[in-house]
């Protein structure tokens, strides 16, 4: 779990219990630790939004080293980010409606910057919390990137070709008010997506047609600005997601993490 104030990533034991697993960042806070991700040795990757110098891809070692990996002193606001099948790791930039891919090999690039990524204005009104385009990010069983539009409420397909490069982006769901926040993004192993709304407090599944099921919502849930999602990956266990409650302090609400037994595996880890 990030912390994001403070640069600090916490460890959450099956009994509850906290440790902290590194902190990330220079000077005083808020240093803007977003988005978390794993591989299948262990290691735990975060995106920092600190000063020029700091700001890019951290790694975090299932030893505890700490490696910057990739220094992207021009992004604007990093948020998410997943593995492809081979390893190259993608990142969002929300702001700049960008996404960023490092390689196996080390290199970064700009893999993708599109309208459809952009926080465009829609009927639905603006993101209150500031214009945020791109932002959770996932893929499929066939190996093509979905991403989520915060502002817009919309999620954008992109397929990707056999050199790894992008195709032309789609709305996979167009921009829907009842979608509004859309926030995190995971894949089942029937190729459901399953995405927080963090600004209506309620998670949806989509299915491969593109038809949206609300699947928790709040009063009735302990939800409260959910944000990113994650499956348990645990042998046998992998029927659940762990859903991170940011529950600012203006919204109301307790920060924190729920779960919620959807019936169905999610991917495994790359």
């Amino acid at each position: 779990m990030s912390m994001l104030p403070t640069g600090e990533i916490r460890k959450i034991a099956r009994d509850g219990t906290q440790s902290t697993v590194a902190i990330l960042g220079a000077g005083a806070p808020p240093r803007t630790l977003v988005g978390l991700a794993t591989d299948a040795p262990g290691n735990v990757y975060a995106l920092l939004n600190d000063i020029p110098a700091t700001r890019g891809v951290w790694r975090i070692s299932r030893h505890g080293v700490v490696t910057q990996l990739a220094a992207l002193p021009g992004a604007a606001y990093l948020n998410a980010m997943a593995f492809d099948s081979r390893g190259n790791l993608y990142v969002t930039d929300s702001v700049l409606g960008t996404i960023y891919r490092l390689g196996v090999d080390g290199s970064i690039t700009n893999w993708l910057t599109d309208p459809l990524l952009t926080a465009a204005s829609t009927p639905c009104g603006p993101f209150p919390l500031g214009p945020l385009g791109a932002n959770g990010i996932a893929f499929n069983a066939r190996g093509d990137l979905f991403v989520s539009n915060t502002t817009m409420g919309a999620v954008i397909s992109i397929p990707v070709r056999p050199d790894g490069s992008a195709d032309a982006p789609a709305f996979f769901v167009p921009p829907n008010c009842g979608l509004k926040g859309i926030d995190g993004l995971a894949f089942d192993t029937q190729d459901n997506l399953y995405a927080t709304v963090n600004l209506q407090n309620k998670i949806v599944r989509i299915d491969p047609s593109g038809s949206v099921d609300m699947i928790a919502a709040a009063p009735g849930d302990p939800l409260f600005f959910p944000t990113g999602l994650a499956f348990e990956t645990g042998f046998g266990e992998r029927k659940q997601i762990f859903i991170t409650n940011a529950a600012p302090p203006f919204l109301g609400g307790t920060s924190g993490i729920v779960t919620l037994e959807v019936g169905v595996p999610g991917r495994p880890l790359p």
